[in-house]
């Protein structure tokens, strides 16, 4: 296991185990654009919601991307900004905003799927580099671990 962490963290290992069910996806969605289709739900209901998840997954992720190439390199636990509300804010921003926005803007399960297959993997993948931030900040992490979300960013008040 690696002693450092690196500026892509998970993302490219997550990329690659998630990208044969994305194509997947897309190849089913297109040769059966029913299948799974969401009805529950008011197609202009649903675009708008979507639209704004899709609005604010944009200015999380930027948050997120600007905060931590801002702070990456001097080394130190980010816990500021967005890190306030999620531990790992770039991937909750696919996980929790973009992709079930595409879900309800085309109102399609099969897109849903997507994310829980994106969500199953980054829990099998991210127990590494949990154990390098562990390694690397020490009380400072576990402390983090416990005060902040892992995905959901939502405060948590009891800390």
């Amino acid at each position: 296991m690696k002693n450092k962490m690196t500026w892509g963290g998970i993302g490219p290992k997550l990329a690659l185990i998630t990208l044969p069910y994305l194509i997947l996806s897309i190849f089913v969605i297109n040769r059966n654009p029913g299948l799974l289709k969401i009805n529950f739900m008011n197609a202009v209901v649903a675009e708008i919601v979507g639209y704004t998840l899709l609005g604010i997954g944009f200015i999380f992720y930027l948050a997120a991307a600007f905060t931590f190439l801002k702070h990456f390199k001097k080394g130190k636990l980010i816990t500021q900004g967005v890190y306030s509300l999620s531990r790992n804010p770039i991937y909750a921003t696919f996980i929790v905003f973009v992709i079930p926005a595409l879900t309800l803007i085309f109102q399609s399960g099969m897109i849903f799927t997507i994310d829980i297959v994106l969500y199953l993997n980054f829990k099998i993948a991210i127990h590494g580099e949990y154990a390098i931030l562990r390694r690397l900040f020490g009380d400072e992490y576990v402390w983090y671990e416990k005060s902040v979300n892992e995905i959901l960013p939502i405060p948590k008040f009891w800390k």
